[in-house]
């Protein structure tokens, strides 16, 4: 009996395992009875991107001006607040070392006194001030005091005062000193210049016209040169355009007129063409190698009247180009075709 039981048992044992085995096992070709309804499942996977490679050769924007990946913030090489030295290298102007220091070209002058006095002085190997701000560089005189120095350069005393490059002790009252220097932050002061004069008063070895002065000028002017860099533009203390060229490259009259002063100008121009296109209109060209014209000559747009150098007060070859209308300087980006 007890065998007969346990015959039983193992049977019964085996029964189990076999169906708890075919339960298990899914049957090809079947599936399970819907539940509920499930929605699709969206790949997450992310698109390409593309490469953030800075060396990698620039492509082209649609409007063809090519455009390279940049990763990092130009900052302005100089100090956070103190004045700094920069030495004039060939073919500077204060508007470029402006440029290159992301300050007013104003404000170079008004760091440097000898430039105030004239602003196209610049030669190469002067030491500059570089102010780490816009604004005026002051030397302390006699009777100044921060409230007169707000009257003079428009900045408040108190600004004046707290900035930190002027490393005043604040928890006392400001002491000045004859000739220390304050930095005006954002202060402006006159501007005056030698060069930037009426035609008329060219003076030198060139002469100058007296006659009659036919009305030959369009109105219409066109660029000087062909072929250049424009490194200076017009500003307070510029009131003209420099375009860099090559050495004796030819210098065109911008529109017809009379030559009315060819030779040297004393005032730092060097070699200069003033051109008088009896309309109101003259234009001067300045710094060349070579003038081609003599005064009294009439010239027609277009015609080569000299060669560009680098004479008179120049840091490099180039053409001062300047366009006046009844002696007034007028800016040439507003008038050249």
């Amino acid at each position: 009996m007890t065998r007969t039981w346990n015959i039983l048992l193992v049977v019964g044992c085996l029964l189990s395992i076999a169906a708890a085995f075919i339960i298990s096992v899914k049957p090809a070709g079947t599936s399970p009875a819907p539940t509920a309804s499930i929605a699709p499942i969206e790949s997450t996977e992310p698109s390409s991107l593309p490469s953030l490679n800075t060396n990698s050769t620039p492509s082209l924007l649609g409007n063809g001006i090519t455009r390279r990946l940049q990763l990092k913030t130009v900052i302005p090489k100089r100090a956070s607040n103190k004045v700094t030295e920069y030495v004039v290298r060939r073919g500077d102007s204060a508007w470029s070392i402006a440029e290159e220091f992301g300050l007013k070209p104003e404000t170079i002058l008004w760091g440097n006194d000898q430039l105030n006095a004239a602003a196209g002085s610049l030669k190469a190997g002067d030491t500059l001030n570089i102010l780490p701000v816009d604004g005026v560089l002051h030397t302390v005189q006699d009777g100044d005091t921060l409230e007169t120095l707000q009257t003079l350069h428009g900045t408040p005393a108190q600004e004046i005062f707290e900035y930190f490059g002027n490393s005043f002790d604040l928890t006392q009252p400001a002491q000045l000193t004859k000739g220390q220097l304050l930095i005006i932050p954002h202060g402006t002061a006159p501007i005056s210049w030698s060069e930037a004069q009426a035609p008329g008063a060219a003076s030198g070895s060139g002469g100058r016209y007296s006659g009659e002065v036919s009305n030959l000028g369009t109105g219409n002017f066109i660029w000087p040169v062909n072929g250049y860099v424009l490194t200076q533009e017009y500003w307070g203390g510029h009131p003209g355009l420099d375009l860099a060229t090559a050495f004796r490259q030819p210098i065109f009259a911008s529109d017809s007129g009379t030559v009315v002063f060819s030779g040297w100008d004393d005032t730092g121009y060097g070699d200069m063409v003033i051109i008088d296109h009896g309309n109101g209109f003259k234009t001067t060209y300045g710094h060349n190698e070579a003038n081609l014209v003599s005064v009294g000559q009439t010239v027609v747009k277009g015609q080569q009247i000299a060669e560009s150098g680098n004479t008179g007060n120049s840091t490099g070859n180039h053409i001062d180009f300047r366009i006046l209308l009844n002696g007034t300087f007028l800016n040439p980006l507003d008038y050249l075709q």
